[in-house]
């Protein structure tokens, strides 16, 4: 009955059209917020995918490292083990270090990191590779290294310069001598490939484990495990048991999330820091239901006073006019999650709009990933807000008195 009702009130004629005109003015501005609300979401969306597709050619889906210091020792049985765990798919190995690459009058500090032939199984490393191949034949004289497109630019060498790299990493141990030769190790490292990586190309370089262990003195050990997870693995299970194996070893655990923090805390502020504001512009275009519902109530005060002549309660009343307010919210919103659904679906076939014409961006439009969540979420502030904004008139319609003129 109450729904009816509110129909009718919405729909129905009116004695005066701007009742009808504002109504649906106040239609099109929460479709239209409404549109916005879920293009941004979904635009959010899409970078957050971006980026996570990114951060997975280097970041493993779990990672086990030192509690204390920079490496640690770990011995076979403890590794078949982690391997052995249902939902582990593959594990690698790798040793990162400090040291300077030097290159005729050009040198650059980078992360030098050791990896095993698992690397690329467990990360998708090979997806970065721009230019060259990668080797990590380590059995060769002069073993190769994959660098960064930042180091590159800084040592001014290429996958096609014909001189080796040099690296130098300090010896264990070193004592002070006139012979700066005494208290360094060096490694002549010919280039196989260049890498693009945001975040840490300007940084990194990669060579075969062995090389690592061997110039920085470190056999047999490592700075980190990296583990491939299956694709229906129970990621917080998986992660208790390793840290019961690990934990006496003094190293820990971190999952995909827990490696960069920083990273998805800023993704989500970012959106829930927008949605917050269209949210507002929502709240703000609601301003419009207070002023129809008002209007409507002036219009209905016969309708009114015969419904409470026949018993009709106050409350009844009230929710009839909330009823409308919420109809109206939700026609808007409706219309809104349509027109939402198109532009993206657009947006997602043909890239119409571009983040620029500078060709250095990762992607060349705007990344749109659509999530049913977030229709659900809009459509509830809608009705939140709705019923906000219909409150005060509806109190006022239930509360008026309002009595039949008999003649």
């Amino acid at each position: 009955m109450i729904v009816q009702f509110a129909w009718r009130y919405f729909a129905g004629k009116k004695s005066t059209q701007a009742i009808q005109i504002i109504s649906w003015v106040s239609v099109a501005a929460m479709a239209v917020g409404t549109a916005a609300l879920i293009v941004v979401l979904s635009v959010f969306n899409g970078f957050e995918s971006t980026i996570k597709n990114l951060y997975s050619d280097y970041y493993p889906d779990m990672k086990v490292s030192a509690t204390k210091g920079k490496n640690f020792e770990i011995n076979k049985t403890i590794l078949s083990q982690i391997q052995s765990i249902q939902g582990v798919e593959q594990i690698s190995l790798s040793l990162e270090e400090n040291v300077l690459l030097s290159s005729d009058e050009n040198q650059a500090v980078v992360t030098l990191k050791g990896i095993d032939q698992n690397y690329d199984s467990v990360t998708h490393f090979l997806k970065t590779i721009q230019y060259g191949n990668l080797q990590l034949d380590s059995i060769q004289e002069m073993p190769s290294i994959v660098l960064g497109m930042g180091v590159s630019n800084k040592l001014g060498v290429s996958e096609e310069s014909h001189f080796p790299v040099n690296a130098y990493a300090f010896k264990k141990n070193a004592q002070f001598s006139i012979d700066p030769t005494q208290i360094y190790n060096s490694r002549e490292l010919v280039i196989s490939a260049l890498f693009v990586m945001p975040e840490i190309d300007n940084d990194f370089a990669f060579t075969s484990l062995q090389t690592v262990q061997h110039l920085a003195e470190l056999e047999e050990r490592y700075s980190s495990i990296e583990i491939k997870l299956s694709k229906n693995a129970n990621t917080g299970e998986i992660q208790k048991n390793i840290t019961d194996l690990v934990a006496p070893l003094q190293l820990k655990v971190a999952n995909r999330f827990e490696q960069n923090k920083t990273l998805f805390f800023i993704l989500k502020s970012e959106r829930w820091a927008v949605y917050a504001i269209l949210s507002m512009m929502l709240l703000i275009a609601s301003f419009n239901i207070i002023g129809s519902l008002s209007m409507l109530v002036i219009e209905k005060e016969k309708d009114i006073a015969i419904l409470k002549t026949l018993g009709m309660q106050n409350s009844t009343i009230k929710k009839i006019f909330l009823a409308t307010g919420v109809l109206i919210s939700l026609i808007g919103a409706v219309i809104g999650s349509i027109l939402a659904w198109i532009i993206c679906l657009i947006q997602i076939q043909f890239g119409i709009v571009k983040l620029g014409d500078n060709t250095s961006f990762v992607v060349e439009n705007y990344p749109v990933k659509l999530s049913v969540i977030d229709f659900f979420l809009v459509m509830l502030t809608v009705v939140v807000i709705a019923m906000i904004a219909s409150w005060i008139p509806a109190v006022k319609a239930s509360k008026k008195k309002i009595e039949l003129n008999v003649r």
